[in-house]
């Protein structure tokens, strides 16, 4: 009797065993990691937030993106702008005297010459330096200077008491006077040699020593005053 609950108490437990041994042998084969309804949905959730959040910054990309060719568009725009301007600013200055010049053209040096057998002492007038300066003009000169003050459209060649002024700077009319001029040499030089010239005359009175020498590299001061406008208005 003992005999037979001792088998019948094997037997049971051999039953737990096996059913112990299943079950691990089940548990073992299924996955690894077994989500809940629960958590797939946040997972689902977390992968839509993620979905939403790479559209925005892909779309705050392709923004900046469009700004960025939006200003290189605008600072080449400037550039050129700038170009125009400082072109248009260069053209005035040149147009004014403002600027520093050289270039093909002639050299003409007045000397008064002082000596025993004149009986008055020999002087440049200002007249002949108006005079040169319009032979200039009319023979095409493009830049002129006197003792390297520029010729504009304000210069003053005038007399100030002893002195011939010009711009504001007072020169000895016994002094040489050198006039510069930038143009076509042959043509500049030409209008000189006409009979009734006012170098032709000055030779013939005498009391002078006068060169006219051409020259590639004629080199011509700007302007050195300051223009002041008080009265005139832009329209």
């Amino acid at each position: 009797m003992k005999h037979r609950s001792s088998q019948v108490w094997i037997g049971i437990i051999c039953i737990i065993l096996g059913f112990m041994i299943s079950y691990q042998f089940k548990y073992t084969k299924s996955p690894r990691y077994k989500y809940s309804s629960r958590q797939f949905e946040n997972l689902v959730k977390e992968a839509e937030d993620l979905k939403k959040q790479r559209d925005e910054l892909q779309k705050k990309l392709n923004e900046t993106q469009a700004r960025i060719e939006e200003i290189e568009k605008s600072v080449t725009s400037s550039s050129k702008i700038a170009s125009q301007l400082k072109e248009e600013i260069d053209s005035l200055r040149f147009l004014s005297g403002l600027t520093d010049l050289e270039g093909p053209g002639i050299e003409i040096t007045i000397t008064p010459i002082n000596d025993i057998a004149n009986k008055q002492a020999s002087q440049v007038y200002y007249k002949d330096i108006i005079d040169i300066v319009n032979e200039l003009n009319s023979a095409g000169a493009e830049a002129i200077s006197i003792n390297d003050e520029r010729y504009v459209g304000r210069t003053q060649i005038r007399q100030a008491g002893l002195s011939i002024k010009i711009n504001d700077s007072k020169f000895n009319p016994g002094q040489p006077f050198v006039i510069k001029a930038i143009g076509d040499p042959s043509i500049l030089e030409g209008a000189f040699k006409m009979p009734d010239s006012v170098i032709e005359l000055l030779r013939k009175l005498g009391g002078f020593d006068i060169k006219i020498v051409r020259s590639e590299n004629i080199k011509i001061l700007k302007y050195n005053k300051l223009l002041e406008y008080k009265y005139v208005k832009r329209k």
